[in-house]
C-alpha cells in the first residue's frame, strides 16, 4: 500500500506521544527518587538533632548540674568574703547558723546509720538462721564530722564530692568560666582534678606572692569545664578573687606546649614573677589550631589588684543595677 502524508503525520504524532510518555515516566521516577532522598535526609537530620540534644542536655546533665553548683558556690564564696569584711556580726551569725544546721544534719545521719546498722545485722542473722541475739554494732569509732562540707572555720568551702578548699575564684568572661579554684595537699589536688574540678597546679602557690598555674579539664561538651578556653584571645581579661583582693589579669599570650614543657617551664618554675598567672588545660584539635596532645596555656599578666572592700562596692552597685 502507498503511504500518504496523512499516514506519516499520524506516525510522527504517535512517536511523539510515546516519547512524551517515556519522559513523563522518567520524571515521575526522578520525583519519587527525590522525595525518597529528601525523606531520608530529613530523617537523618532529625536523628542528628535528637542525638545532639541528648548529648548536650541528657548525657552530660550531671556535669552541667555540677558546674552550675560550682558557679553558685563561687558566688557564695565571694559574697561571704565580702560579708565577713563589711559586716562581721552578720557573718558570724551566718557561721553559727550553718554550724547548727550541720550539727543537726550530722545527728540525723548518725541516727540513720545506727538504724541501718541494726537492720542489716537483723537481716544477716535471719538469713544465717542464727538463734542467739544479734551482737551489738559499735559506732563509736566512726567519724560523723563531715570533712567535706561547705563551711568550716570561717571561709572554707568544699562540696560533698570534693576535697581541699577553695583558694580563690577564677572568672574568664570570654570563655564563660566562673569557678572556685581548689587547693590543698598534693593528694587533695589530684583527687579534685580527677573529678573534673578546677585546681591550683601545686599546693604551695600563694596568690599575690608567687606566680599561679591553674589546671582544669577540657570537656568534650560545649561550655563545660575549660572547653572554651581556646576562644580566649590576647587582650582579653580574667580575674582571680580572694580574701586578699580582686586581681585583674590581661591575656598576653595563648600558646600550646607539651605536658613536660608546661610542667618544667611554668608549673614548677618559681623564678617566674608573681604578676603571672597561667590557665592550663589539655588541647584538642579543633580543625584550626593543632593543639592535640599538647597543653593549651593562657598567660595573664597582672594589671590591677583591687582591695576587696572596693570591689564589694562595685559588686553591690552592679547588683543594684540588675
Amino acid at each position: 500500500m502507498c503511504r500518504t502524508k496523512k499516514d506519516d503525520k499520524l506516525k510522527k504524532r504517535k512517536s511523539r506521544k510515546g516519547a512524551d510518555f517515556v519522559k513523563k515516566k522518567r520524571k515521575k521516577k526522578m520525583a519519587a527518587g527525590m522525595k525518597f532522598l529528601f525523606a531520608l535526609l530529613f530523617t537523618a537530620s532529625i536523628g542528628l538533632i535528637a542525638t545532639g540534644v541528648y548529648l548536650m542536655f541528657f548525657k552530660n546533665r550531671d556535669a552541667y548540674e555540677r558546674q552550675a553548683e560550682e558557679r553558685d558556690l563561687a558566688d557564695t564564696y565571694i559574697d561571704d568574703l565580702i560579708l565577713k569584711l563589711t559586716d562581721p556580726e552578720a557573718y558570724e551569725k551566718k557561721v553559727q547558723e550553718e554550724a547548727k544546721e550541720k550539727a543537726e544534719r550530722m545527728a540525723r545521719r548518725k541516727q540513720q546509720e545506727n538504724a541501718k546498722g541494726w537492720d542489716d545485722i537483723e537481716k544477716s542473722s535471719e538469713s544465717a538462721g542464727e538463734a542467739e541475739s544479734a551482737p551489738t554494732y559499735d559506732f563509736s569509732d566512726l567519724d560523723y564530722e563531715d570533712a567535706n562540707y561547705y563551711m568550716r572555720d570561717g571561709i572554707v568551702y568544699t562540696p560533698d564530692y570534693a576535697k581541699g578548699t577553695i583558694q580563690c575564684v577564677l572568672e574568664v568572661p570570654t570563655a564563660g568560666i566562673r569557678r572556685g579554684v581548689y587547693t590543698g595537699t598534693w593528694e587533695e589536688i589530684n583527687y579534685d582534678l580527677d573529678i573534673w574540678m578546677v585546681t591550683a597546679a601545686r599546693p604551695d602557690y600563694t596568690l599575690g606572692e608567687t606566680h599561679m598555674c591553674i589546671y582544669g579539664h577540657n570537656h568534650t561538651a560545649q561550655d563545660l569545664s575549660f572547653n572554651r578556653l581556646k576562644d580566649v584571645e590576647v587582650g582579653d581579661v580574667f580575674y582571680l578573687t580572694a580574701e586578699s583582693g580582686r586581681y585583674t589579669y590581661r591575656v598576653t599570650n595563648v600558646f600550646a606546649v607539651s605536658r613536660d614543657e608546661a610542667t618544667r617551664n611554668y608549673v614548677d618554675n618559681f623564678s617566674i614573677g608573681r604578676d603571672k598567672c597561667y590557665i592550663i588545660t589539655c588541647g584538642r584539635d579543633d580543625g584550626v589550631k593543632n593543639y592535640r596532645y599538647l597543653d593549651l596555656i593562657v598567660e595573664g599578666t597582672l594589671e590591677e589588684q583591687m582591695p576587696l572592700l572596693e570591689y564589694a562596692k562595685i559588686r553591690q552597685q552592679s547588683g543594684a543595677n540588675k
